[in-house]
C-alpha cells in the first residue's frame, strides 16, 4: 500500500496542479473576454446606434460585492434587480449597483451628483464615498451641453480629476497615460466656451465621445451590461437618504 502511494503520489500531485492551472486559465479567459467586450463596444458605439442607453453619470467602485457597496453607500429600500431592468432606464430616480465585472462594481442613477450643479458638493460626495469604499471613479458626459468629467479617488485622496461645465470647474492631479492615449484634452482654469470657438467645441465634443473609452481603460464601461451574459445577472437597487444625496 505504501509503495503504491509513493508511486502514484507524484502523478496525482502533477494532475492536481495541472487541473488548478486549467481552471485559473479558464477564469482568466472569461475576464479577458469581458475586457474585450467592454473596449470593443466602447469603440463601436461611438459610431453606431444601439438600444443600450449608456448612463449620463456613473461610478466605478473597486469591489466584487455589490451588496456591500450598496450598504456602505447607505442606500435604503434595497432589493435585488436584474441588469436588464435597471439599465433600461439608467438615469432613474434611484441608484442601481451592478454585479461585479472584472473586480469593478458600477453605480448608476439620477441621485449621483452632476458637476454642473455644484462642483464642491460633487467633490464632497465622491470624497465621502471614497472614504467608505476605497477606490472610486466618477464619470459624467452630457452630449447636449458638452459637460463632462472624470475623477479617480482612493481613500478620500484625489488621484486625478477634471470637470468642464462651460468652463473648467475642476482640474486636479497630473493627466494619466490613459487620458493621453484616448486623446482627452483638458482646458486650463478660466478657459471657457463662451467665445463660440469651433475648435474648442470640437474638443469638448470629442472628450464626451471618448469618455467611455477612458472608463474602459481605467475600470469598466457600462456598455458591458449589453452583453447577454450580463443582462440577467442581479445587482441591487435603492435610494440615498435625502440628507446624503443633498450633501448636508
Amino acid at each position: 500500500m505504501t509503495t503504491t502511494i509513493l508511486i502514484l503520489g507524484p502523478f496525482v500531485f502533477v494532475w492536481a496542479v495541472a487541473a488548478l492551472f486549467y481552471a485559473l486559465g479558464r477564469r482568466r479567459a472569461r475576464q479577458l473576454r469581458l475586457d474585450e467586450i467592454t473596449f470593443a463596444r466602447s469603440v463601436r458605439q461611438r459610431w453606431s446606434p444601439s438600444i443600450f442607453s449608456r448612463p449620463r453619470t456613473w461610478l466605478a467602485v473597486r469591489s466584487r460585492n455589490p451588496e456591500d457597496v450598496a450598504r456602505s453607500m447607505g442606500l435604503g429600500e434595497l432589493h435585488p434587480c436584474a441588469c436588464a431592468e435597471a439599465m433600461a432606464d439608467p438615469d432613474a430616480e434611484r441608484l442601481f449597483v451592478s454585479p461585479p465585472v472584472n473586480g469593478w462594481v458600477v453605480v448608476t442613477g439620477r441621485q449621483l451628483p452632476g458637476p454642473g450643479e455644484d462642483i464642491d458638493a460633487c467633490y464632497r460626495f465622491l470624497a465621502n464615498m471614497s472614504e467608505r469604499l476605497g477606490h472610486v471613479q466618477y464619470f459624467h458626459g452630457n452630449p447636449a451641453l458638452g459637460h463632462h468629467a472624470w475623477a479617480k479617488l482612493i481613500d478620500r485622496q484625489v488621484a486625478r480629476a477634471y470637470a468642464w461645465v462651460g468652463e473648467t470647474a475642476w482640474n486636479q492631479g497630473k493627466p494619466t497615460l490613459a487620458e493621453e492615449k484616448t486623446g482627452m484634452r483638458c482646458f486650463d482654469y478660466l478657459a471657457d466656451g463662451d467665445d463660440g470657438s469651433y475648435q474648442q467645441w470640437e474638443t469638448v465634443g470629442a472628450n464626451v465621445d471618448r469618455l467611455p473609452l477612458l472608463a474602459s481603460i481605467w475600470s469598466v464601461d457600462p456598455v458591458v451590461f449589453e452583453d447577454p451574459a450580463m443582462r440577467m445577472k442581479p445587482g441591487w437597487i435603492g435610494r440615498l437618504p435625502m440628507r446624503r444625496s443633498k450633501m448636508n
